[in-house]
């Protein structure tokens, strides 16, 4: 059995439910970077103004930001994956800090009032990056928000191709605006389901996605797109055909909560029962995890997962910024999420069936 780390294309919401949603003060991108960038420009950062971003963070979101000359300020986070307000006091009285970026890991969100508190008391502009958190964060905050912005990126939740969003909570802020474009060409958009539809056929057919092979050859293609520049852009677009589906589709979106939090639960359970170590054992009311995460003190639960097609990952895993990976004696927590926590699928498309396939290829992993 093969068991994809991403969701499957649903046919029903998108060939058969209408494209009216009602979305107030969100702006779409194309990728949840462009959103990020659109986001502290629209608020008044200006090149050479510097930011502090938490160090466990992923290279690629932060690529943007440095490309347009922003200055990172690089701050490790709790072991709780929370910000010490008392770093973030130091980091504010040691330079000139524009913003703070605070992030939602992995679907568990954060309250961030206290760190909001004290960036409020120093004019620090505090965007949230609920990237990982959408269908908790988004979801079940339509209406305003806490910080100054919030950014999202709905394909790591949803199967889409594109997925930026922006909120702006700043009167007088306003994203850079010309004619809206779409965010993908629909061929674009027909591209990924034929792709998608032909991923389905292949896991069907039982050939493991995940193994060495595959993987060798994802990487190959990986490292020749990392080279190719990409080129952010921070003018909001029309979100994908699919993506408007699937936001119409109140009904998809509420079953795709339940299922995850049904999968969450019965996969945490087994594996307290197991022995092993969890990040989060139990999530309150309204929030939908990402992902099921455990902590792999033998560093080697990723390749055995994925040799049984299960498709779990590492995050940010080769994408760590290199100025926290090379500096563990500064961002130890940060270095140590990295290499210990592996992250298991547990999103809307698996059923029950799947779910006692990974229990049951985790029961013979020898902690």
């Amino acid at each position: 059995m093969i068991i994809s780390a991403r969701p499957n294309s649903h046919a029903g919401t998108i060939f058969f439910t209408s494209s009216h949603y009602n979305l107030p003060q969100i702006e779409f991108y194309y990728l949840g970077r462009d959103a990020l960038l659109s986001g502290l420009i629209a608020l008044g950062l200006q090149k050479g103004d510097s930011i502090i971003i938490p160090a466990y963070m992923c290279d690629s979101t932060i690529k943007p930001l440095k490309s347009f000359g922003f200055n990172l300020v690089f701050i490790d986070i709790e072991k709780d994956l929370s910000f010490s307000v008392g770093k973030l006091r130091k980091a504010i009285k040691r330079g000139q800090i524009k913003a703070l970026l605070v992030v939602h890991y992995f679907g568990f969100t954060q309250n961030f009032n206290k760190v909001i508190d004290v960036c409020r008391e120093h004019g620090v502009k505090v965007i949230e990056d609920a990237s990982h958190s959408f269908m908790s964060q988004f979801l079940r905050n339509k209406g305003g928000i806490k910080g100054d912005a919030e950014v999202f990126s709905m394909r790591k939740s949803l199967p889409i191709v594109d997925g930026g969003a922006l909120k702006i909570n700043c009167n007088g802020c306003d994203v850079v605006k010309r004619d809206s474009h779409q965010c993908v060409s629909i061929m674009t958009d027909i591209k990924y389901l034929i792709l998608r539809l032909f991923e389905k056929l292949v896991t069907r057919l039982g050939i493991n996605i995940y193994g060495q092979l595959i993987n060798n050859i994802k990487a190959k293609l990986r490292s020749k797109s990392d080279n190719e520049n990409y080129d952010v852009n921070v003018e909001p677009c029309q979100a994908s055909w699919q993506l408007k589906k699937y936001l119409s589709n109140e009904k998809y979106l509420q079953d795709a909560q339940q299922a995850i939090i049904n999968n969450f639960n019965q996969l945490n359970k087994a594996l307290q029962n197991f022995g092993f170590r969890l990040l989060i054992e139990s999530v309150e009311q309204g929030v939908v995890p990402q992902a099921c995460v455990v902590y792999d003190d033998r560093g080697e639960l990723v390749d055995y997962l994925r040799s049984k097609g299960i498709g779990a990952w590492r995050w940010p895993d080769e994408e760590m910024p290199k100025e926290v990976a090379q500096n563990y004696e500064y961002y130890p927590n940060s270095v140590f999420f990295d290499e210990k926590l592996v992250l298991i699928p547990i999103h809307q498309s698996l059923d029950s069936r799947q779910i006692n396939y990974i229990i049951q290829v985790l029961s013979r992993w020898q902690l």
